[in-house]
């Protein structure tokens, strides 16, 4: 026992010096979990996430890029305002559309001519309108109800070059498509025309004088105004004002407070008088063009009849 106690006499500052060692090892991971613990849930709480679907299908040539950039410009200042907000565009060829429907349905369809029926089993009713012009409204309606809004429109204009490079040439061109429906346009012109696989083969044909007209699409218009400017073509561009199909929808397949808002925002003032950023035209406001070929092509799709998208 004597020589226990001078041991801890001789020894009393190491013994001590490790106890207080292995207590700091034991206690302060204990502490400073529980520390971190409280920290997440009161100082950093989980944000519950948000995912939203939007499909976006492209029926008609021209424009594409700037139909999904105006979506994005939407839904990226959407998410920067909603805590674990996100929003997911996928761009879907029409052909593919019913067996992507069979797997999956979005929250949100784009969508335009030619795709209506395969769509509107999946879409519910509006229940306003957001001032869309009235004559669009009808052309998304079904049975008394609205089940699709138009939120861009472009048209279709004749182009033929006022200085024919081949005498011999009178050829018409026009581009074909499975979706959209020109022949309204030549027919009732009584106009046969020599037809291409795609509305930009018959744009080229155009370009490199092996037609003398062109039924174009409005992303024509722009091509062709753009190529007068640099003395390119000498071409003449007059609008179509009897009928168009070259209609963006938007259309939904449930509703809540984001939905809302982002409807809200697709037709506000902001968004649909940006569209002369890029050449195209709104489903609401008809002086977005103040002179030009821009406003002679406004003016000209205000008279176009348009059919019903739900029977394309």
């Amino acid at each position: 026992m004597k020589k226990v106690f001078k041991f801890f006499i001789k020894n009393w500052l190491k013994i001590i010096g490790g106890c207080l060692i292995v207590f700091v090892l034991i206690y302060v991971p204990i502490v400073a979990i529980d520390k971190a613990r409280d920290y997440k849930i009161y100082n950093e709480p989980e944000i519950e996430t948000k995912i939203y679907t939007i499909w976006h299908i492209e029926t008609f040539e021209g424009g594409g890029k700037a139909r999904v950039n105006y979506l994005k410009n939407i839904v990226r200042a959407m998410e920067k305002n909603h805590d674990g907000l996100l929003f997911m565009i996928k761009t879907i060829q029409p052909d593919k559309l019913a067996s992507e429907l069979e797997l999956s349905s979005p929250d949100i369809i784009s969508f335009g001519f030619g795709v209506g029926d395969i769509v509107l089993d999946k879409l519910i009713a509006f229940d306003k309108t957001y001032d869309v012009r009235d004559e669009l409204i009808e052309s998304g309606s079904f049975s008394n109800s609205v089940y699709a809004l138009p939120y861009i429109v472009s048209g279709y204009a004749m182009i033929t070059h006022n200085e024919n490079q081949n005498e011999n040439n009178q050829n018409f061109h026009c581009g074909t498509s499975d979706y959209t429906f020109p022949e309204n346009i030549y027919n009732e012109l009584n106009l046969a025309p020599i037809k291409t696989e795609t509305s930009y083969e018959a744009y080229k044909s155009f370009v490199y004088d092996e037609s003398a007209s062109l039924l174009g699409l409005g992303r024509d218009v722009f091509r062709v105004n753009n190529l007068n400017e640099i003395g390119r073509t000498n071409a003449s561009i007059t609008p179509i004002s009897t009928y168009t199909d070259l209609i963006q929808y938007i259309g939904i397949t449930k509703t809540d407070e984001i939905i809302e808002e982002f409807l809200s925002i697709l037709f506000s003032a902001e968004m649909q008088l940006s569209l002369v950023d890029y050449s195209l035209f709104s489903a609401k406001y008809t002086n977005l063009y103040s002179s030009g070929i821009y406003k002679d092509m406004e003016d000209a799709i205000l008279n176009c009849k348009v059919a019903r998208v739900f029977d394309a």
